[in-house]
């Protein structure tokens, strides 16, 4: 892969991942203003329902997108150009535990999404 298209991927890939972050927390912010403060609210089933599958179709999405975000950004470092992979970033980049990323970027959004649901019902 050219290094100019390869850079222009992986930039538009990592400003993809960037760019679920606000809406997630603004959503999830919501959602714990309507816990907190939803008082009788709240013992509707149908209003549970309704945050509840909020909660975990959001967190799918979510999920879904920045997973595949950081397995694209993983992917890069295998198409690296010969300049970049020996630089001390190429090599750097090359080594990060993506994996890793990946499941603990899962783990956080299970979690918060289990906890969301626990606290609505």
């Amino acid at each position: 892969m050219r290094a100019d298209l390869h850079n222009k991927v992986v930039g538009l890939r990592a400003a993809d991942l960037r760019a679920i972050f606000l809406p997630y927390i603004l959503a999830n912010t919501g959602v714990l203003i309507v816990i907190g403060f939803g008082g009788s609210g709240l013992e509707n089933s149908g209003v549970q329902l309704a945050l509840a599958a909020f909660v975990v179709l959001g967190s799918l999405w979510v999920l879904l997108w920045t997973d595949g975000c950081i397995a694209d950004i993983a992917a890069g470092a295998k198409d690296m150009d010969e300049e970049l992979a020996n630089s001390h970033l190429g090599r750097n980049y090359a080594k990060a535990p993506f994996p890793a990323f990946r499941a603990i970027n899962a783990a956080t959004l299970i979690l918060i999404a289990l906890a969301e649901v626990l606290a609505i019902y």
